[in-house]
């Protein structure tokens, strides 16, 4: 009997890290039979551009919730979750613990016997241990918890929002996937495997393929500023002087920004500051352009897309300059470089080719 596989994920980056991990472990059909479960919402814009699955070693399949804390589930997400959760499973994965949908299933799964795998959300992993406490955070687990109650399912932890700003917190979790384990706080001691993600030619033609990837979005690839932005809730003032800092330091030299696809429309006005960039608005994953570049410099704030490496290039952080440096979510938590090379700096100087 085959094993049953399911990924139930959220964004482009889930939905990467999902791909590679099937083609590495779960890609005999004749052993494995994997679904990708796409989440959706009518809030989100996340995975809804076109996407070509078609020919990958899985199926997939879109499903729809609406989550509003203050609302029950309608009939139609409640049929839907209903059948999700009579699936028989050997293994569920899924990436976000604060997510209610996920926590019904798990509590359901683990009554069957369903190994559990939390797989690493961004930089979540190495910040969220070291977190100053967050009101909100604990108000919204509670709420959650009441949300799942409401709604006719159990709730396996009342006392959830005391561990809730841990990572790894879920009852149920079987095992963690990091892609820099020796960088991670392992406070509860749970078993942990590394993610190995690696851009190689034929990866990259599959990821180009699924992403429907468009050349003319990175006319130039070598020699360039290649600069991600994040949802940082800031005005984007920081960014915009880094720039026009790197701008004076390399007038011939192209600058891309990268749009997140949560970036705001406040920080898309400041970016008309800057004068002879090109501005790249796609939901293709940031990872692919970094993988195109050569003897360019990959830049972030902290973001997470550098986690993928190419030895072409040099990555930096930046969010160490503290000249002109508004943006207060980093004064939240201790953050961590788990990366071994990407460089953080203090200073606009400190970025070279």
């Amino acid at each position: 009997m085959k094993e049953k596989i399911v990924y139930l994920i959220h964004t482009e980056y889930h939905l990467l890290l999902s791909i590679n991990d099937i083609l590495q472990k779960y890609s005999d059909t004749s052993k494995f039979e994997v679904q990708v479960l796409l989440k959706q919402s009518s809030k989100s814009t996340r995975l809804k551009q076109d996407l070509d699955l078609n020919f990958l070693p899985f199926t997939y399949k879109i499903i729809n919730f609406n989550i509003d804390l203050n609302s029950k589930l309608t009939f139609s997400e409640k049929e839907v979750l209903e059948e999700l959760l009579e699936n028989k499973l050997s293994v569920f994965i899924f990436f976000q613990e604060q997510d209610p949908i996920s926590i019904i299933l798990i509590n359901k799964y683990v009554e069957n016997k369903t190994k559990i795998y939390l797989y690493q959300d961004g930089l979540k992993p190495y910040v969220i241990n070291g977190m100053k406490f967050s009101l909100g955070m604990v108000l919204y687990n509670i709420k959650q918890n009441q949300w799942i109650k409401k709604n006719g399912y159990s709730v396996k932890n009342y006392f959830s929002f005391l561990i809730c700003k841990r990572y790894g917190y879920l009852r149920g979790i079987d095992k963690l996937f990091l892609s820099f384990p020796n960088a991670y706080t392992n406070w509860n001691n749970l078993p942990i495997e590394p993610i190995s993600t690696k851009f190689t030619d034929s990866f990259k033609t599959i990821i180009k393929q699924v992403f429907h990837w468009d050349s003319s979005l990175l006319c130039e690839k070598e020699g360039v500023i290649f600069f991600m932005n994040q949802p940082m809730n800031d005005d984007g003032s920081f960014e915009v002087s880094v720039l026009k800092k790197l701008k004076l330091k390399y007038p011939k030299n192209l600058i891309y920004i990268k749009n997140h696809p949560l970036t705001s429309k406040v920080k898309l006005e400041k970016y008309k500051e800057l004068d002879n960039i090109i501005i790249i608005n796609s939901k293709i994953p940031a990872e692919l352009f970094i993988s195109e570049l050569k003897n360019s410099i990959i830049l972030s704030i902290c973001s997470t897309a550098t986690f993928i490496n190419n030895e072409d290039c040099k990555f930096y952080w930046i969010d160490q300059i503290m000249e002109d440096n508004n943006v207060e979510r980093l004064k939240r938590y201790n953050l961590i470089n788990p990366t071994p090379h990407v460089i953080t700096v203090k200073s606009v100087n400190d970025i070279v080719f």
